[in-house]
């Protein structure tokens, strides 16, 4: 499988995360290919390392504000857009899933995208919203009281997966497969 994996590129992120979502990355990216952010700090530079030193293909992607980070990387592929949302799109026909780890604005915008565009059936591979360490779980609580609140249909839930541990994003991408 092509996995999008959308993460932090910051390195300044608590270590629990780091050491967590590493354990997570060994497993998934000794099979899978990687389509990443193209940057190489942070859990995006993690996941970057560890493709390369398992032998998987990488395709690194970014639009034309961000080119400067291919300099620092060797991918497979090299995908540049002229914006995000032309990133975005081009991570819906690249990848076989998308899986998101913590990380900030860019992350988010990945994960509501997605989210978004399953909705409204553009698209339809799996999206996992990987929660370690409970770093989505102001997030996941305020989705919640939006259905709760009725701002959305109940038609509209469950189009991608919280997984709380490494166990759960394995085996439900295993039942995707």
């Amino acid at each position: 499988m092509k996995l999008f994996i959308g993460a932090s590129s910051s390195e300044m992120i608590p270590s629990k995360y780091v050491e967590d979502c590493t354990k997570l990355l060994e497993i998934l990216l000794k099979d899978n290919d990687l389509v990443f952010g193209a940057y190489d700090k942070g859990l995006m530079g993690v996941s970057y390392n560890i493709a390369k030193k398992n032998n998987r293909k990488v395709t690194g992607m970014c639009s034309e504000f961000y080119i400067e980070s291919f300099k620092t990387l060797e991918c497979d592929k090299e995908l540049i857009t002229k914006t995000m949302l032309d990133s975005t799109m081009k991570i819906y026909q690249e990848s076989d899933a998308i899986i998101l780890l913590p990380g900030g604005f860019g992350s988010l915008y990945e994960f509501f995208t997605a989210n978004y565009s399953k909705i409204c059936n553009e698209i339809n591979i799996p999206i996992i919203l990987y929660n370690s360490c409970g770093y989505y779980d102001k997030l996941i609580s305020f989705i919640d009281d939006i259905f709760k609140e009725k701002f959305v249909k109940e038609s509209e839930k469950n189009k991608y997966y919280v997984a709380n541990n490494i166990d759960e994003v394995v085996n439900y991408l295993n039942n995707c497969k």
